[in-house]
């Protein structure tokens, strides 16, 4: 019992989260800083940014934090060669950053269709590229994708997330196949509705707040704890063969029919 309570213990090993200084994104740094990683929080925003970093080192692990658009590959570049001064080498990588414009499929903008994608599927890969170039060197690593049910099945007003989420299963795969040779675990998780701010505000709109939670066979929203768990796990030895695969967590969501239409 006691070696696989240990397969759980991240002590020695730097953490990338993308994402990072509020949501899923800071959930996960705090939760693999409390198994023992040292944390890079990795955001476009800057006192949020700072101030996860700061939590971070006073939960009792190194943390740094670095301003970051994921849209331009220049500054993904640069914030790898940053980490890479800074702890040498990459253990864990989360891209939790992400983003969601909700628009009728006949109004989406272009605009909000390239950001959307910008972000959450250009983003991911580019940093998955930089961290997993530093990965191979070392010949290990763990990468994590958070995805979502949105690219398992679809609900209205939400396209261009959708496409993004779905690009985000299949560079997922795709990376697993690819570097499954250097010792590198690539997955994704699906989370269904988290209780994040954005959550937050559409949870009290009708009929979105009370159909999530007739939806949702749990019959609640999830927590960021909860996601970053599963991140935890993934990251661990205790997933060491598991590789290309999404896991949800959704409540049960996925599991069966709607319970209400929307």
């Amino acid at each position: 019992m006691g070696d696989k309570i240990n397969k759980f213990d991240l002590t020695d090993t730097t953490a990338v989260v993308t994402g990072g200084a509020r949501g899923i994104g800071y959930s996960v740094a705090c939760t693999l800083a409390r198994a023992g990683s040292d944390i890079v929080i990795v955001d476009i925003l800057e006192e949020e940014g700072e101030k996860a970093a700061e939590e971070i080192k006073n939960i009792g692990r190194d943390s740094i934090f670095i301003k970051t658009d994921i849209t331009k590959n220049k500054e993904v570049i640069e914030m790898a060669e940053k980490v890479k001064e800074e702890f040498g080498s990459v253990d864990i990588l989360t891209n939790a950053a992400g983003i969601i414009f909700r628009e009728k499929a006949e109004d989406v903008k272009e605009e909000h269709w390239n950001k959307t994608i910008d972000v959450n599927l250009k983003g991911l890969f580019f940093c998955c590229q930089e961290i997993g170039k530093m990965m191979i060197e070392e010949e290990k690593g763990k990468i994590i994708n958070i995805s979502s049910i949105q690219g398992e099945e679809v609900l209205p007003t939400r396209a261009s997330y959708a496409a993004s989420k779905g690009g985000v299963k299949q560079v997922t795969k795709s990376l697993a196949v690819e570097w499954a040779k250097y010792n590198i675990n690539v997955n994704a998780i699906a989370p269904a509705f988290i209780r994040t701010p954005m959550v937050e505000k559409v949870l009290q709109e009708e009929p979105w707040g009370s159909t999530i939670i007739n939806n949702t066979p749990m019959r609640r929203v999830g927590e960021t704890e909860e996601v970053a768990d599963v991140v935890h796990f993934l990251a661990s030895e205790a997933a060491s063969y598991i590789t290309g695969h999404v896991l949800l967590v959704d409540g049960g969501w996925t599991a069966g029919d709607y319970v209400e239409g929307i």
